[in-house]
């Protein structure tokens, strides 16, 4: 072998030796390489580094000390303990003989907020923000967090909140690149997964807007979406001690604007690994919605949504925020169908009324101000069609209008409120409707189709109780109908005047009595309804109506007076008792007139 083949085989050895040396780690003094790394964390941070284990030195393939048992701190607080750092250092700056930290990773780190925790990272925040703003200086490049754990205060409830098993990879390869991050990790029991690009630290630094791309997505039991943001962020800082005229919170901070979207198939069990306690009528189902959106510290616009809970689609415009834990959302929507029938309650199996107690705290445990409107809408058994109604809740109160609707032909209008009261609710509820075709709504409603015609009415009612049964017992107000040109199904009121006996099967034999103008009032009290001007006013007969309805019983109590308007043909007085909606007719009975020549007691023997 030649003496060139040896000593090109000594160098390769030589290189391949030094090679493996450099990226072999080397046990180090600790303290001083703390001190040096240090060194660079104050100067550019503010961060003090405190080691407890040992430390090592890799040089290949990056540049790296590693140590164990750290501490990065400030101000006589501990920020960050964690078993193990890996510091990155840049090539130039170790040449130089001085610190260059372009990277960090932190092993089962414990990342905290302690009491005073704000001024804490102020001052290392500030730093941070001026030094990426003015481009001076390397930067961080790299942080990874391995299995850490992630303390701090709710500013809402000050409880300490806790996210465990973080796994997070940022990445900013240049200054004037975007900024990349990933993270996974467990909040409440519920794992999430972060992701995020396009950020431009020195763009947002300097107040100015950047691009930005964010999804984050859960799932774990009831709780489990995905939200979604295409748009830009700026940070302007305190806007000069303004605040926010609602929540009275300083103005500046994030704002977020851009394309977002949200959707959950759970929204109560999404709200509540939130904290958010479920606002009114938060829907059980899968709900979405997306469109452009304006977002700052605890509040949110959407000048153009798209909403879609279960088969309902709807447009408008909406707004959330949340203060001091309690969340408020106002919208005005439309759609051109809505089907609200999951609001309705279920009949009670007895078909009485429910004895189960009555509360709000389901209800308004948020603020909701909503206006909806829809080309048609169902709300149970019934249709509707050009309807504009409105919701508004508040603590302890809740009221829902019908500005308008059209049901059967008619409008409908009215106005139902209840209060929390100490022991159930306060109830009250107005109403109006002009020309509803009767015979359509009781069909939709599954009543007995016993009277046809188009009817007006007024009600006014109010009532409190425990629950609906309570309310019912104890209702007081007034209602009046009247139905023009119309008929009743099942009964002639002429053949029942003239054949009385006939009053048991007068219901199941059918008939119809035509009439022109039909009226009744009731005064309700103590939820029973004491029925004034009773009148049916036809061709050929005119008939009165008094007695009561018993609202708690659903029954009916009352006479009916049957006057034919044909000479010679007699009339006769009847009593109508029974189930409201199946009632039961007798005739009542002739009182015997006795002459006035007779003692009273030889009236019994009278012929």
């Amino acid at each position: 072998m030649s003496r060139r083949t040896i000593l090109a085989l000594s160098g390769g050895a030589a290189t391949a030796l030094a090679l493996t040396a450099a990226s072999l780690p080397w046990t180090i003094a600790a303290p001083q390489a703390a001190s040096f790394a240090g060194r660079d964390l104050a100067r550019r941070y503010g961060l003090g580094l405190a080691v407890a284990g040992p430390a090592t030195l890799t040089l290949l393939p990056a540049p790296s000390l590693r140590f164990s048992g750290v501490r990065l701190h400030r101000g006589g607080h501990d920020l960050v303990a964690s078993e193990g750092l890996q510091v990155q250092l840049g090539l130039a700056g170790l040449l130089a003989g001085r610190a260059e930290v372009t990277g960090l990773v932190l092993e089962r780190a414990r990342i905290t907020l302690p009491e005073g925790g704000e001024a804490d990272w102020a001052e290392p925040a500030a730093r941070l923000a001026a030094r990426v703003a003015a481009g001076r200086g390397r930067h961080l490049r790299r942080l990874v967090l391995v299995d850490a754990t992630l303390t701090a205060r709710d500013p809402r409830t000050g409880l300490l909140e806790r996210a465990t098993g973080v796994n997070l990879v940022a990445s900013w390869p240049r200054p004037s690149a975007g900024l990349d991050l990933s993270a996974a990790f467990t909040w409440r029991g519920v794992p999430a997964a972060l992701t995020l690009t396009g950020l431009r630290p020195r763009e947002l630094a300097a107040g100015a807007a950047t691009p930005l791309a964010a999804a984050l997505t859960w799932k774990a039991g009831t709780a489990e979406g995905s939200a979604e943001i295409d748009g830009s962020l700026v940070w302007p800082g305190e806007a000069d001690g303004q605040t926010n005229s609602r929540s009275g919170e300083p103005a500046g901070g994030p704002r977020l604007s851009g394309q977002g979207r949200f959707a959950t198939p759970a929204l109560p069990g999404t709200l509540a690994w939130l904290g958010i306690a479920p606002g009114p009528a938060t829907p059980a189902g899968p709900v979405s919605f997306e469109g452009r959106l304006v977002a700052r510290p605890g509040a949110v616009e959407w000048p153009e949504i798209r909403v879609q809970v279960g088969d309902n689609r709807l447009e408008g415009a909406a707004a959330a925020s949340l203060v001091r834990g309690r969340l408020a959302v106002s919208g005005t929507l439309a759609a051109e169908r809505l089907d609200l029938s999951g609001l309705v309650p279920g009949a009670e199996p007895g078909g009485g009324w429910s004895r189960a107690p009555l509360t709000l705290d389901g209800l308004t445990r948020g603020d909701l101000d909503l206006r909806l409107s829809a080309a048609s809408a169902r709300l149970g058994p019934v249709e509707a069609q050009d309807v504009a109604a409105g919701l508004l809740v508040r603590e302890g109160t809740l009221e829902a209008t019908l500005g308008r609707a059209t049901v059967q032909g008619g409008t409908v209008k009215g106005r139902a409120a209840l209060a929390a009261l100490p022991a159930g609710l306060d109830a009250r509820l107005q109403g109006s409707a002009d020309r509803v075709d009767l015979g359509g709504l009781f069909a939709d409603l599954g009543w007995p189709r016993w009277i046809l015609g188009r009817a007006q009415g007024t009600v006014a009612l109010d009532s409190a109780g425990s629950s609906l049964a309570d309310l019912m017992g104890r209702l007081a107000g007034r209602a009046a109908a009247t139905v023009e040109g119309g008929e009743i199904l099942g009964l002639s009121l002429i053949d029942l005047a003239q054949r009385p006996e006939t009053a048991a099967t007068a219901l199941r034999r059918g008939g119809r009595t035509h009439f022109e103008r039909a009226r009744v009032s009731l005064t309700v009290s103590d939820g029973v309804a004491e029925i004034g001007q009773g009148q049916v006013r036809g061709a050929s007969l005119s008939a009165s109506l008094g007695g009561r309805v018993f609202l708690a019983e659903r029954r009916l109590g009352a006479e009916a007076r049957i006057e034919p308007l044909s000479e010679g043909r007699a009339g006769g007085g009847f009593a109508i008792e029974g189930p409201w909606l199946r009632p039961v007719i007798r005739p009542l009975a002739v009182r015997a007139i006795t002459s006035p020549a007779l003692p009273a007691a030889a009236s019994a023997y009278a012929p």
